[in-house]
């Protein structure tokens, strides 16, 4: 049970990403209003624009010289998703969009596609903004795989799990569905039939591999005392009653290199952001970065 789930996660995680990297479409229109081109690409004051609202809605009534600062801030932020994009599909990333379309079939398991897009556009958002923040998504993660390969004696500092559960609002409920799964029914049918996360509920409960510090303190508390193959007794948290059962786990302390492939790209270090802090800082420093709205120049 991370703190943000469902729709709403859904939208922030990937709609809002895309403040990270650089949503590489056109301005409508002939012309475009390019405020600064990175190695060649433009980035339009329309994609700059569509972030400063949403960051610019959170921070309430802001100055001149302050709406400047978001701006300047924000336009750095898309030209390093250029960056990471481009050197992604050098070093080649699939950022095709088949690779989005599959990606965004997982994400919205159990997700209603109409209510995800009418929630966009209450955030001034489109499909299109949130695919293209997916396709920067799988940017970062690959050169953030790329790095840890790079870097194989780097240590992870917590544990990362990859759960199941079952949420319900009733507490007897909780306990009848953990006796069935405890006496050998199938969890992820349980989780289908009865779990009132329907995101999860979709993909029989299933909740991915993540860190447990990403997880409400209850939850997370219960999931980290369990062993691999475990399910704990019903745990109540503000969302209701939750039955957890623990799939698999990768402790604090394993290097990189003894991290199972398919979980690299959800695991991050201290040092693996310095990694990537470093790389990128190479990245600018390489690139050519021109500035047309030298007001917008850090």
């Amino acid at each position: 049970m991370r703190t943000l789930r469902g729709v709403a996660a859904l939208a922030l995680v990937v709609a809002l990403l895309g403040a990270v990297g650089c949503a590489k479409k056109e301005a409508t229109g002939d012309t475009k209003d390019v405020v600064a081109t990175v190695n060649g690409e433009d980035i339009t004051r329309e994609q700059l624009e569509v972030y400063y609202t949403q960051f610019a809605s959170q921070a309430g009534e802001l100055t001149e010289e302050q709406a400047n600062d978001y701006r300047v801030m924000l336009l750095d932020m898309l030209v390093e998703g250029v960056l990471v994009r481009q050197e992604a599909e050098r070093l080649g990333a699939d950022l095709s969009e088949a690779a989005i379309d599959a990606s965004f079939d997982e994400l919205m398991a159990g997700v209603d596609s109409a209510e995800y897009e009418a929630y966009l556009e209450s955030l001034g958002l489109t499909m299109q903004d949130a695919r293209d923040g997916m396709r920067d998504q799988l940017a970062y993660e690959f050169l953030m795989a790329y790095l840890s390969e790079q870097n194989p004696d780097l240590t992870i500092s917590e544990a990362y799990s990859n759960l199941q559960h079952i949420l319900v609002d009733d507490e007897a409920l909780a306990n009848d569905l953990y006796d069935r799964a405890v006496a050998g029914e199938n969890f992820a049918a349980l989780a289908g039939e009865f779990s009132t996360d329907t995101y999860s509920a979709a993909s029989g409960g299933e909740l991915g591999w993540s860190p447990t510090s990403a997880y409400v303190p209850e939850f997370a508390a219960a999931a980290d005392a369990l062993a691999v193959g475990g399910i704990s007794a019903p745990v109540k948290s503000d969302y209701g009653w939750h039955i957890i059962k623990k799939i698999a786990e990768v402790v604090a302390g394993t290097t990189l290199a003894e991290v199972p492939e398919d979980v690299r790209s959800s695991v991050t270090t201290d040092e693996l952001n310095v990694a990537y802090t470093e790389y990128v800082a190479s990245l600018r420093s390489d690139a050519e970065i021109v500035y047309i709205d030298t007001t917008l120049q850090p």
